[in-house]
């Protein structure tokens, strides 16, 4: 039996909100994750740069972002499957055997990565003695990567590879306190 154009109007008209929830619920979790690699992202370019990330809003707000997504829980297998779900809602091809209709011109905004080299420089000439407590983690993230390049491009490859020194320092610090480290010495003390 054939269902009738009307009834599969209406049961499309059902599901919606069904859809919509699953769909945003997706995007949420998309959105958390990318703001916690970002703030990560900015927390280590603060340690490059030498400067305490807990003394500025970074720590506040990857601490806050942690806590979402472990709120979640968020898994692995399901960040595959959101993934692939969002993957799916590409819906260019489908919309290209519909008739043509009306498509308003995308807006033209202004590039992130313009934004930045523009923060950039007024941070390399304008703004050399900063309060980083008081900005944003945007800002943050302009400032960091001046310190390392005039461009986007060649600061980000600069900052990628001291970050990457960084990480490469505290990796061969020694796990094991030795004998003459302090804190051993404190721990044996306390023990007898």
């Amino acid at each position: 039996m054939a269902i009738r154009r009307a009834d599969r109007a209406r049961l499309a008209r059902l599901a919606g909100p069904r859809l919509r929830e699953a769909h945003d619920a997706v995007e949420d979790r998309a959105k958390l994750r990318n703001k916690l690699r970002f703030f990560r992202r900015v927390a280590l370019l603060l340690a490059v740069a030498e400067v305490e990330p807990e003394s500025t809003c970074i720590a506040r707000r990857l601490h806050e972002a942690e806590a979402a997504l472990a709120a979640i829980p968020d898994t692995p297998e399901l960040a595959k499957a959101d993934e692939a779900y969002l993957a799916c809602l590409d819906t260019r091809s489908i919309d290209d055997w519909q008739t043509p209709r009306y498509r308003p011109p995308p807006r033209v905004e202004e590039p992130i990565k313009s934004a930045i080299e523009r923060l950039m420089t007024r941070y390399r000439t304008d703004l050399t003695d900063i309060d980083l407590a008081t900005h944003s983690p945007f800002e943050l993230f302009a400032w960091c990567l001046s310190r390392h390049g005039a461009t986007y491009d060649e600061a980000a490859d600069k900052a990628r590879k001291a970050a990457e020194d960084l990480l490469l320092l505290i990796d061969e610090l020694p796990n094991d306190p030795t004998p003459d480290d302090p804190a051993r010495t404190d721990l044996i003390e306390e023990h007898q």
